[in-house]
């Protein structure tokens, strides 16, 4: 059903202090004990060849990290998705710029390898060329985009990624958010089940 108005100011605000508390007692952390969250931030990471904690450690704990996390945890208040439940047919675009529905790239049996590193775009036409990249991978699954308004995106609460499996207009699978607690064994487990 969804939270009512003020309901959902107060769940946001809660949020907000707690995302002000961990990022607060994060920077702290980072000052006295700098080689202990080192540890902490590496052993998170280990599953990904890519990370790089040279590249990570300075974006953590400051304003964008703040209202990046804080934009999650706001979106996740108002996540609807739950496995066996319908699937949003969000409008996506094609690469050929085409104007269509996820749905229509509902098929069995792909799956996303490794990962792709893509800057924020500022319009539909960066955000298809960040896509196009991924056809570099050859990947094994129709490649579309969410459009400028995000709807794929707030409604599948994706960000800042998640893996489903939908199936005839209905959630299978709804993983964990990533990058850190998503499990693409789990997705190839409920595939290779679709498939036996």
């Amino acid at each position: 059903m969804g939270l009512s108005r003020p309901g959902l100011w107060l769940k946001r605000l809660w949020v907000f202090l707690q995302v002000a508390m961990h990022v607060a007692v994060g920077k702290v952390f980072l000052i006295l004990f700098p080689e202990r969250v080192k540890q902490q931030v590496l052993a998170m990471n280990q599953k990904n060849p890519h990370f790089s904690y040279d590249n990570w450690l300075p974006t953590f704990y400051g304003m964008q990290y703040f209202w990046f996390v804080l934009k999650v945890r706001w979106q996740r208040l108002e996540d609807r998705t739950e496995p066996g439940g319908l699937a949003p047919n969000c409008p996506v675009v094609q690469l050929s710029g085409q104007r269509c529905n996820i749905w229509d790239f509902m098929q069995d049996g792909w799956a996303f390898k490794n990962n792709v590193n893509i800057r924020t775009h500022r319009n539909l036409q960066d955000r298809l060329q960040a896509a196009r990249l991924l056809l570099d991978r050859t990947p094994r699954c129709p490649v579309v985009v969410d459009t400028m308004e995000n709807e794929s995106n707030w409604r599948y609460a994706a960000l800042p990624e998640r893996l489903y499996v939908l199936r005839e207009g209905r959630i299978l699978y709804k993983g964990k958010s990533g990058p850190w607690n998503y499990h693409p064994e789990e997705v190839r487990a409920v595939l290779e089940k679709l498939h036996s």
